[in-house]
């Protein structure tokens, strides 16, 4: 919104901010001298941080009780401790704090926090406590506030000595706590020690050993040497099951055609045999290339030869299983397996005490732990149930009180002078927060930049707002009065019109959206003003149900255009000239039962042809056209229409109805007419805008026009 729009706002709606403020403000003194006086006192205590504990157990695996001991040193716990019901609850009984029913105070109620509360005790002042930090401190103030000074003093104070207090004793609590805890550990220890012993014992009564370290040892140097032996052993096995596979395949090889040396060394009757079968072969050769095939003596040579090769055969198949060199393998092999089969018969069974060794020393290990550690968990609770013993006898509170509560010489509320101004400031505030929003839910048409709705319609005048002393007619003003010179406006527009369309305007219908929005008066001063030109001007009062147009000039209503209309005298015995020379005027007549029948009769046609050919310009004043039709029935009789709207009156939906009524009944008015705008003093609207010619329509510099 711009600076101008705002403060056009403002000055519209100034008694409503004017009002806001003052009613605002007084209520604001008023209350501040009617309301009960509270009084404010504070105390502030100190929260020394907490130093390494007493009882530091961190040191044997019992850290946890050290933190519970050193937990109250914090600042954020003891805010919340002293705010909390049973701090309160002892403040309260101490204090014999009672409500008006006689009841003691309940803690929620001194501790209740929001703004709704806060401003309710304040107008009903009510005891109440406040806990705060200073930032970047340990020190907390208490903050007391009640209707009387002592009492607000003594709820600072007391509540401070409360905390001093509870803190002492639950230090206390706490090391006779860690006194009680300490005392049940060392039984403990004693007891487990002793338990310790015994199972040390009975571990090597059970298990038959002395050093199991030592026997371990000697178990995996014995492991080592069969190891090795099993290894050597398995080494020769295959060795000699890789010789007797080599000989078998040698064996396998001879036959009565092949027989080796060390065969032949080894058994001398496969030498013999070998020997007379090579003979018989030779002797055998010689006798066939003397003798035939069939020679007896050949024949009892190849026998002799068969049964040699037969012999030899056969001692050569004995020979392969008997052989020496066969016979010593099998035996080493067989040796080698048994004395595999021992080894590793010993190896298992050095494996199974090696298998249960782990257990054995890891239960041994524990056990020897225990008793080596518990002398010293002893020792480290001895120390602590000494220091603790200390710290109790010395055991001073961690909050102190730095600065008491002193009773206050002057109430802390109401402050008459902060209240005075914060009325002004709200009521200030809420004036205009009522009048911004009473302007944006206002549906009035207050400026001609308000008429956006018609289209094709020029912005032809406004005319300012009067006072009601003064004559809405401008036949008796300075013709430099603004008033005279926003219908000297209109007029002008008026010929521009004619000028533009190139027709003469002889007859002006002028009707408004609503009721007395100032259609008379228009159509009166515009009368004048045309007159005033030398023109010979005739105006009609066409609104035959609530006629004011002859009032304006002081004439009489004895005959009129109802009469006219039905024929019972002619239209030269109603017109009535007026005091402004050039200006007549035929008033509306006697009333009529029917009004309307009398507009949509043919007869109204003629009258107004008729009117025209006497005068140059005939202004005619109708019923508003959101009331009665009596205006579109006229438009059809008449030049052109004339809207007249009540600035500030005349609503935005109204003027839409407006709009589609002349649409539907295709009627172009000439223009518009903002009547009654409210203008500063010293500033005259018809100086800001200036109206010019632009695209066959007649606009305003300033846009107010009807696009």
């Amino acid at each position: 919104m711009e600076l101008t729009r705002i403060w056009e706002v403002i000055r519209r709606r100034k008694w409503i901010i004017i009002q806001a403020l003052i009613v605002v403000t007084l209520v604001a003194v008023v209350g501040s001298y009617l309301i009960t006086p509270s009084y404010q006192s504070s105390s502030k205590i100190l929260i020394k941080k907490a130093k390494k504990g007493a009882v530091d157990l961190g040191s044997i695996g019992l850290s946890g009780l050290s933190s519970v001991i050193t937990a109250s040193a914090d600042v954020d716990v003891n805010k919340v401790l002293a705010a909390s019901r049973p701090f309160i609850d002892e403040m309260v009984f101490k204090l014999q704090l009672r409500d008006e029913e006689g009841n003691l105070i309940k803690a929620d109620n001194l501790t209740r926090a929001g703004i709704v509360y806060t401003m309710k005790g304040r107008i009903f002042p009510k005891p109440y406590i406040r806990i705060s930090q200073y930032q970047g401190t340990d020190v907390l103030q208490i903050k007391a506030t009640a209707p009387d000074a002592q009492e607000a003093m003594m709820m600072a104070n007391t509540l401070a000595e409360i905390m001093v207090e509870q803190n002492q004793a639950q230090v206390r609590a706490e090391h006779r706590n860690a006194r009680d805890y300490l005392e049940g550990q060392i039984r403990k220890i004693r007891k487990d020690y002793n338990t310790g012993l015994h199972k040390m014992a009975d571990f090597k009564k059970q298990h038959q050993t002395v050093d199991l370290k030592t026997e371990t040892r000697l178990v995996a140097e014995n492991m080592a040497e069969l190891l090795k032996e099993k290894q050597d052993n398995v080494t020769s096995l295959a060795q000699a099951r890789a010789k007797l596979r080599s000989l078998k395949d040698h064996l396998e090889k001879q036959s009565p055609e092949f027989v080796s040396t060390s065969t032949l060394k080894e058994n001398p009757h496969i030498k013999v045999l070998k020997k007379n079968l090579t003979e018989l072969r030779l002797e055998f050769a010689q006798v066939t290339s003397e003798l035939t095939e069939r020679h007896p003596r050949v024949q009892a040579m190849k026998q002799r030869m068969n049964k040699a090769e037969s012999e030899l055969k056969s001692e050569i198949e004995v020979y392969r299983s008997s052989a020496p060199g066969l016979v010593a393998l099998n035996g080493e092999i067989r040796v080698l397996e048994a004395r595999l089969e021992g080894i590793n018969a010993q190896i298992d069974k050095d494996l199974e005490s090696i298998e249960g060794l782990p257990d054995r020393a890891s239960e041994q290990a524990n056990l020897d732990m225990e008793l080596k550690a518990m002398p010293k968990v002893y020792s480290s609770l001895l120390d602590s149930m000494y220091q603790n013993g200390m710290a109790e006898a010395t055991t001073l509170s961690e909050i102190r009180v730095i600065e008491p509560a002193v009773k206050p010489l002057s109430p802390a509320w109401p402050n008459k002078t902060a209240n005075a101004a914060a009325g002004v400031i709200i009521g200030l505030v809420f004036g205009l927060g009522v009048a911004f929003i009473k302007e944006y839910l206002s549906d009035t048409i207050r400026t001609a930049e308000d008429v956006k709705l018609l289209r094709s319609t020029a912005f032809i005048g406004v005319v300012p707002r009067l006072k009601e002393e003064e004559t809405p007619l401008i036949s008796g003003r300075d013709p430099n009065d603004p008033f005279y010179e926003s219908y000297r406006m209109i007029r002008t527009h008026l010929h521009l019109i004619e000028h533009m369309e190139d027709r003469p305007l002889q007859s002006i219908l002028i009707t408004s959206a609503g009721p007395e929005e100032g259609k008379s008066t228009t159509v009166a001063n515009l009368g004048i003003s045309v007159a005033r030109e030398g023109k010979k001007v005739l105006i009609i009062d066409m609104d035959l149900r609530r006629p004011s147009l002859h009032t304006y000039f002081s004439l009489p209503n004895d005959a009129g255009v109802t009469d006219v209309l039905q024929s019972t005298i002619s239209f030269d015995e109603t017109i009535q000239p007026t005091r402004v020379h050039g200006l007549s005027i035929i008033p509306c007549g006697p009333p009529f039962p029917d009004p309307g029948a009398l507009i949509e009769s043919d007869k109204t046609g003629e009258f107004i042809s008729q009117i025209r050919a006497r005068f140059d310009l005939v202004i005619l004043d109708t019923a508003p056209l959101l009331v009665k039709s009596d205006a579109l029935l006229l438009a059809r009789h008449v030049d052109g229409l004339v809207t007249v709207l009540e600035s500030e009156k005349t609503t935005h939906h109204a003027l839409c109805e407006l709009r589609d009524i002349l649409a539907k009944a295709n009627i172009r008015p000439l223009g518009f007419v903002l009547n009654k705008y409210p203008v500063q003093k010293g500033k005259y609207l018809y100086h800001q805008s200036y109206y010019g010619h632009r695209g066959g329509e007649l606009s305003t510099s300033e846009g107010s026009v009807w696009p």
